[in-house]
């Protein structure tokens, strides 16, 4: 057991071990050649120019030396406002002197100091949240410019419109005030008033005209709605849909590798082998396997979407990630219990009996997909998602419990009084072959409901009982139950049901009206359940060919009549 255990966990975490070293060393190798491009690309492509160096030197002596001059001005200087202007003059020499400095190194170096420097800034989680969405932003902008533009036009329209309509109101008005002015003075302050008006309704007619055609323009070149989303599904496979289905292809292509890795495992050792005898540490590794599955497969989806550098996807994988990490917490005790099924530990438990949906099964194998066995029905083998198990509970079996009351061949009787022989049965449905040779379909559940009595499962009695003559009275309860005892026995061995007869019992049952009952009462084999039928007859034909045998009469119902004393007399006259 220890070897088996060291083969699955060797077999399962070299893979996975060559997964999580591959994907980050190649993101590692893709970032150095990047940074080897940037670091090239920031490199001098030819050597440092000895005049640009000399002027920058040149510079840098005359700004030293004008440092001097503000410095020894400002000891000199007693004014305050002086004294603050010359302290800003030196502290811009300063850092014109220090970027003259930098300037120098970069040029002779080739590579800036400000990549050396030390760079503490607090992280703005807002911000980069921000920086995180705006691509998806700007995509969700451009598909829906095109719409967002035509209703920014009809809103100007309507305004434009507006605004004319409230023109021509105060156009109306004032012109009705100058008509209806008597000063002159009065017509002046008006006329003016009215001039601008009319200006302002010229220039709103003129600029809803040009809306308007914007907006025809655009109506015009609208296209229908399936031309529009057969470019967008062109646009989109051309750039982004390609990398989505690279990324899918990724994720699929890893997850079943693993899957497949798992697979071959359990094929070619003895793990396959071991059932519900697996330890502890065997599916500990099993469930640490399932895991590194997912996250290598997502991975690979998320490290196909960055090296294509498609920030819209990434941010939206991205996303989308961070919501299954939240809902995660709601579903973090679900997931739990089915761990606790995995190994082993939990209310349902490998190799025990079940009960699922009304029928009883057998725990095979606890994994991802449960397989749940019965062996006496048809088709009885049945997977499960492992969540379908939470809340059920199994416990131990005998070996000698059965698992369906019936079996294929066997004759039933339900309480129903339907008799007949299972021809199938499914974890569905259960077919009956009656006695007439019509088929009776019963759901497996109603069938169970009807409590089915098995002839053919270890052996079954045949009840008839036969009358005799009340002439043979002396000898009822003496002779004539062993002889007929007898006589039923030769005949079952010369019909060839006597080896499988168990008992025979023929003794007084009943005195009735006109006849003397016997009981005959024999058991047989469950071998012989499809002969239930025959076997009553041939028990009531063995007895009459005793009755003709030994002489003993059959009986027939008789009436006697009792007249009266009065009826009898008259009969007489």
């Amino acid at each position: 057991m220890y070897r088996v255990n060291c083969k699955i966990f060797f077999f399962s975490i070299v893979p996975t071990t060559f997964f999580l070293l591959f994907f980050p060393s190649t993101c590692l190798v893709l970032s150095g050649h990047q940074a080897e491009a940037e670091v090239v690309s920031r490199s001098p492509v030819s050597s440092p120019n000895s005049d640009t160096l000399q002027k920058v030197l040149l510079s840098k002596q005359a700004l030293k030396e004008k440092l001097l001059e503000a410095e020894k001005e400002l000891k000199k200087e007693k004014t305050e406002v002086r004294q603050e202007a010359l302290r800003a003059e030196i502290q811009e020499i300063s850092s014109r002197i220090q970027a003259l400095d930098s300037d120098f190194e970069s040029i002779v170096s080739g590579v800036d100091p400000a990549e050396f420097s030390v760079i503490t800034e607090n992280v703005d989680w807002q911000q980069e949240l921000r920086e995180l969405l705006s691509p998806i932003l700007e995509e969700t902008r451009k598909m829906t410019a095109r719409p967002r533009e035509m209703e920014a036009l009809r809103k100007q329209v309507a305004l434009y419109q507006k605004r004319i309509n409230l023109t021509d109101n105060a156009i109306k008005n004032i012109q009705q005030h100058i008509n209806g002015a008597d000063s002159e003075t009065m017509k002046k302050e008006l006329n003016p008033l009215l001039f601008s008006r009319q200006q302002r309704h010229d220039e709103l007619k003129a600029r809803l005209a040009a809306v308007q055609q914007q907006l025809a323009e655009k109506e015009q070149n609208k296209v229908s709605i399936l031309h529009s989303i057969k470019a967008i599904f062109r646009e989109f496979f051309k750039s982004r849909g390609l990398n989505f289905l690279l990324a899918l292809s990724a994720f699929f292509v890893v997850f079943l590798l693993m899957r497949e890795t798992q697979r071959l495992i359990h094929k070619r050792t003895r793990l396959g082998r071991l059932g519900e005898h697996r330890s502890f540490l065997l599916r500990l590794t099993l469930i640490v396997y399932y895991l590194l599955t997912f996250l290598i497969a997502v991975t690979a989806f998320v490290l196909v979407l960055y090296l294509s550098g498609d920030w819209v996807l990434l941010g939206l994988a991205f996303l989308f990630l961070f919501g299954v990490v939240w809902t995660s917490k709601q579903t973090l005790p679900k997931f739990w219990e089915q761990a606790q099924l995995l190994l082993n530990l939990s209310t349902v438990r490998e190799g025990e009996r079940i009960i699922y949906q009304g029928l009883p099964w057998r725990v095979m194998a606890l994994n991802l997909y449960t397989r749940l066995h019965n062996p006496d029905l048809r088709g009885g083998m049945i997977r499960l998602p492992l969540s379908a198990l939470i809340g059920l509970e199994s416990r131990p079996f005998y070996t000698d419990e059965p698992w369906f009351p019936t079996k294929t061949g066997e004759l039933i009787e339900l309480s129903d009084g339907t008799i007949g022989t299972i021809a199938l049965q499914t974890p569905e449905q259960v077919v009956l072959d009656t006695r007439g040779g019509a088929r009776k379909t019963y759901a497996t559940l109603t069938f169970l409901g009807l409590n089915p009595i098995n002839y053919s499962v270890n052996s079954f009695a045949v009840f008839t009982d036969f009358g005799i003559d009340y002439a043979c009275q002396p000898d009822i309860t003496r002779t004539i139950p062993d002889l007929l005892h007898a006589y039923i026995i030769k005949a079952l061995e010369i019909k060839e049901y006597g080896p499988d007869l168990i008992e025979l019992i023929v003794d007084f049952k009943t005195a009735a009206a006109s006849s003397l009952n016997l009981l005959i009462f024999a058991k047989f084999q469950g071998s012989q359940a499809e002969n239930y039928f025959a076997l009553s007859r041939f028990l009531q034909q063995a007895a009459v060919d005793a009755c003709s045998e030994y002489g003993w009469g059959i009986p027939f119902t008789q009436v006697t009549l009792h007249q009266a004393e009065s009826l009898i007399a008259l009969d007489e006259k």
